[in-house]
């Protein structure tokens, strides 16, 4: 599980997008635009890059996101890169007995998925879920990320791209487990103290805020994507 010390994981990458005023969704936390005219090509871009996209417990259920790269153009790109024509599904959710069975995550596809859960799951409810998807029960009431990110790598996961929500960006930051943070901030304002922001979580104090080096900007009509590097 280990080598010289260090858990054998994947290269772990954030990809998401924020309005302006770094909100993932809204105080009802439905998903939203958070640009204008937005062309979604960033994400596609990345998830032809992954060899799974993982995905937090609250995005899952509210959301029930698809995460394919749905074109076959994009299918033959991966192809080329030696990776299945769609990625691995990852699911980190600590209490799934409110997941859709008969949901996009889990039906569309042909890619394996994976969920991560823990005990708060109920027997029945991993015994239905198992039916179309892997599942590792690593916690007794929040994921273990360590040992999840292992069994990826265990099942060739090389690339991981995570999309959100705030709550798992903010537990893989706080584990160091972050290398590379691609983020696509919108030319909308959502506002509300009780939005989903990019980070969420309880958060850091000034010892353990988190520190990135810019590597580079891209200016689009609408948006900026920013790349940085996780420092610390």
């Amino acid at each position: 599980m280990k080598k010289n010390g260090k858990i054998k994981r994947p290269f772990i990458f954030l990809s998401t997008g924020m309005s302006l005023d770094g909100k993932l969704s809204n105080y009802k936390k439905e998903q939203i635009e958070i640009a204008t005219n937005d062309d979604k090509k960033m994400v596609y871009e990345n998830r032809i890059l992954a060899d799974a996209i993982m995905l937090g417990g609250n995005s899952l259920i509210q959301d029930d996101p698809k995460l394919l790269v749905k074109t076959k153009v994009r299918q033959k790109k991966r192809i080329k890169l030696g990776k299945t024509p769609e990625p691995m599904k990852v699911g980190i959710i600590s209490n799934a007995d409110k997941m859709k069975l008969n949901g996009d995550f889990l039906d569309k596809g042909d890619s394996l998925k994976v969920i991560f859960t823990t005990n708060q799951t109920s027997k029945k409810k991993i015994e239905q879920i198992k039916k179309k998807a892997s599942v590792y029960i690593l916690g007794k009431n929040i994921v273990n990320l360590k040992k999840s990110l292992n069994v990826l790598y265990v099942l060739g996961v090389r690339k991981l791209m995570v999309e959100g929500g705030g709550t798992l960006i903010f537990s893989l930051l706080k584990e160091g487990l972050v290398d590379e943070i691609n983020l696509k901030i919108g030319n909308l304002i959502v506002g509300g103290k009780d939005s989903v922001t990019f980070v969420d979580g309880k958060g850091f104090d000034k010892l353990t805020t988190k520190k990135v080096k810019f590597i580079k900007l891209t200016k689009k009509p609408n948006y900026l994507i920013l790349k940085a590097r996780l420092t610390d």
